[in-house]
């Protein structure tokens, strides 16, 4: 075989090059995967959709840890950060409904549908309360941070 002239050696060794430059990322990514796969797997069996509020992974958190029933998923499903302002400001304020802004009934009938607050007392003196499941969402959030 006769020997190769400095013009190919390079146009060999720029042909390895481009190669090894195409497969390198790919490789690399495929050995992390390899390497790290069981805490891959476990972090993306907790978290199942991130929002920028933050409240899909808190509720994700609080089911895994057994904190919430399986179906109280669904119930807190499209809550925002503005609603756990909420919650935690009817949590700090006892507030009868005849003594609403607007903005506050809004935002206690999301809750109220969400099962994150009940209604206590009758006529005028309705007032909104949090409810056990609000009380351990409010709890969770104090320990997210």
């Amino acid at each position: 075989m006769p020997a190769m002239s400095f013009d190919q050696a390079i146009a060999v060794a720029k042909a390895v090059a481009e190669v090894a430059a195409a497969v390198a990322w790919p490789l690399v990514i495929m050995i992390l995967v390899c390497v790290f796969y069981k805490p891959i797997t476990s972090l993306l069996s907790r978290v199942r959709e991130i929002k920028a509020s933050g409240v899909e992974v808190l509720v994700d958190r609080l089911e895994e840890q057994g904190k919430l029933p399986v179906g109280g998923r669904a119930e807190l499903q499209g809550l925002t950060s503005h609603d756990i302002w909420a919650l935690d400001t009817f949590a700090k304020v006892p507030m009868k409904i005849a003594a609403m802004t607007n903005p506050q009934r809004v935002a206690a009938r999301t809750l109220l549908d969400a099962g994150l607050l009940v209604l206590q007392g009758t006529g005028v003196e309705r007032e909104v309360e949090v409810a056990p499941l609000g009380k351990e969402l409010l709890e969770a959030a104090k320990t997210i941070l």
